[in-house]
C-alpha cells in the first residue's frame, strides 16, 4: 500500500475510534438547583398527610401542616426559613413545627424560592451593583409576596390570630413588603431570627439602617432574636434596630440575645420560651 493510501486509512480509522468514544461517553448531568432539591426532599420523606402543594399563579409551593394538637387553640404560626434553607432545617423552624401545635397553635411551613442567583450584584461599579439588586430582588419579592398572601388565606381557615416566624433575609423583606402594602393581610405578630439584609460590602450599612427604620416604624408586634454566635452582620446591625425601636417608641417591641453552642443554631428551650413569654406580656 502506498504511503497516501495508508495515511487515509489511519484517519479514518482514528475518525471512527472518535466517534464510538463520544457515542460511549455519557452527558455528566447538571446540578439540580437547591429549591428543587428542598421541595423533592419533602414530598419524599415526610408523609402526605403533611405536605400540601399550594399553587401561586403557575408556580407551586410546598406547605408543611401540623394542626393544633391542645385543647386551646391560639391560631396560626407560619414559619418562613431562610432563603438558603429548607423547610425542615434543624436551626429553629423544624423545632418549632413540632412543638408548636402542643402548645395550640396550627403551624404552616412554607418552602420559599432560593436566594436570586446573581445576588448580591459583583458588578464593579457601585451604581450598577445598586440597579443589578434592585432588579434580582424586585422580582424575588413578587413572587414572595404572593406565595404569602396565598399562605395568609389558608391561614384564615383556622381560627385564632395569625403570627409570622421569618429567619435571616425573609425576616427583612417581610417588613419591607408590609411597609409597602405589598402584603395584604399583616399579621398580628412577628418572630424575626437573626434577621438581616444580605448585600454587597458597600451598601451593607445603608441597607441594614433603612431595614431598622423600617421595623421601628411596622404595625405588627415584633420579637427580634439573635444568638451570642451569629452572622457578623446580624451581631453588628441589632443595636441599631433596638436604639431606633426605642427612638420611635415602637410598642410590643422586644430584643433578645439567647447563648447557643453552634454558631446559627437555636438553643430549643431559650427559644420557646422567649417566644411564650413574648406572645403572653402582649395577651396571647
Amino acid at each position: 500500500m502506498c504511503s497516501s493510501s495508508l495515511v487515509v486509512a489511519e484517519q479514518a480509522k482514528d475518525k471512527d475510534e472518535t466517534s464510538k468514544s463520544a457515542n460511549n461517553t455519557k452527558a455528566v448531568p447538571l446540578p439540580v438547583p437547591l429549591g428543587k432539591q428542598y421541595r423533592e426532599d419533602l414530598k419524599h420523606y415526610l408523609p402526605s398527610t403533611k405536605v400540601k402543594p399550594i399553587l401561586v399563579g403557575t408556580q407551586e409551593y410546598i406547605t408543611l401542616f401540623n394542626e393544633n394538637t391542645s385543647a386551646n387553640n391560639k391560631g396560626v404560626a407560619i414559619l418562613i426559613p431562610d432563603w438558603q434553607q429548607g423547610a425542615v432545617n434543624p436551626k429553629a423552624i423544624n423545632f418549632l413545627r413540632k412543638r408548636l401545635p402542643k402548645q395550640g397553635w396550627t403551624t404552616i411551613s412554607v418552602q420559599p424560592n432560593a436566594k436570586p442567583e446573581n445576588y448580591p450584584s459583583s458588578a464593579l461599579k457601585l451604581s450598577a451593583q445598586i440597579e443589578e439588586n434592585k432588579v434580582s430582588l424586585d422580582n424575588y419579592k413578587t413572587s414572595f409576596s404572593a406565595m404569602i398572601n396565598t399562605v395568609s388565606d389558608k391561614a384564615k381557615e383556622y381560627p385564632g390570630i395569625v403570627i409570622m416566624i421569618a429567619q435571616g433575609n425573609h425576616g427583612t423583606i417581610l417588613i419591607e413588603l408590609l411597609d409597602s402594602n405589598k402584603i395584604l393581610q399583616a399579621p398580628n405578630a412577628i418572630i424575626l431570627l437573626s434577621s438581616y439584609v444580605l448585600t454587597g460590602d458597600k451598601l451593607l450599612d445603608e441597607a441594614n439602617s433603612e431595614f431598622a427604620k423600617k421595623l421601628a416604624n411596622s404595625e405588627p408586634a415584633i420579637l427580634d432574636l439573635y444568638l451570642r454566635r451569629d452572622n457578623d452582620i446580624v451581631l453588628d446591625k441589632a443595636p441599631q434596630r433596638l436604639a431606633l425601636a426605642k427612638k420611635e417608641m415602637k410598642v410590643y417591641y422586644r430584643q433578645r440575645q439567647l447563648n447557643n453552642t453552634a454558631i446559627g443554631f437555636y438553643p430549643e428551650q431559650a427559644l420557646i420560651t422567649q417566644i411564650n413569654s413574648w406572645l403572653k406580656s402582649i395577651g396571647w
